[in-house]
């Protein structure tokens, strides 16, 4: 008896970022992001910027999203870009404004969360893809108050009950569902946190 082959499909190559790769996108944000608002009052400076870091958290964030629904994965060399380009936005606004406190906030927040979610990540709950990601979704949340990030994580859980509910349903009555990933989750809530918290002022 022959029995068919089932070949997997191919991922699309997420080849890592050589370290001066890194260090040059943080340069070169930073400078753009302390040029950009250097001609600005502080005030108009730290708000402008506020808005910055959440437009280009979405975009990319959509980005990460579409990437993480279809082949469940966020490696590094996808997560790790945005987390640098946002430090380098949040390094530059505190340089231009001389005001380092929300820089300060931002950099405690994205440590802060990116350290809890590994604890989480190492008891099985969640993929160290998620951990990478914690960090981008903490300088974005954090920026607005060093203890949004803990909202982030809460909302995104929130998120995410509907779909494991259905799920645990689903197979309790023997049918099968797919897994979504918790990356987008993730995402959605530093987006919403971040909004929010930019909104209110």
């Amino acid at each position: 008896m022959q029995t068919e082959t089932q070949v997997a499909p191919e991922r699309p190559s997420t080849r890592s970022w050589p370290w001066w790769g890194y260090l040059a996108v943080l340069a070169v944000t930073f400078a753009a992001s302390a040029a950009l608002t250097a001609p600005l009052s502080a005030d108009l400076g730290v708000t402008l910027g506020g808005w910055a870091l959440i437009a280009v958290y979405a975009v990319y964030g959509a980005f990460l999203t579409r990437h993480d629904l279809r082949t469940r994965r966020l490696p590094n060399a996808l997560t790790l870009p945005l987390a640098t380009v946002l430090t380098g936005i949040v390094l530059g606004l505190g340089a231009s404004t001389g005001d380092w406190t929300q820089a300060i906030a931002a950099m405690i927040g994205g440590a802060g969360f990116m350290v809890v979610l590994s604890l989480v990540g190492f008891a099985g709950q969640v993929g160290f893809g998620d951990v990478k990601l914690a960090l981008s979704v903490g300088i974005v949340t954090g920026w607005f108050g060093m203890f949004l990030p803990v909202w982030a994580v809460v909302l995104a859980y929130v998120l995410a009950l509907p779909h494991a509910i259905t799920a645990v349903v689903m197979r309790s009555r023997g049918r099968d569902i797919t897994d979504l990933p918790f990356g987008p989750y993730l995402i959605a809530a530093g987006a919403i946190v971040a909004v929010t918290a930019a909104i209110a002022g």
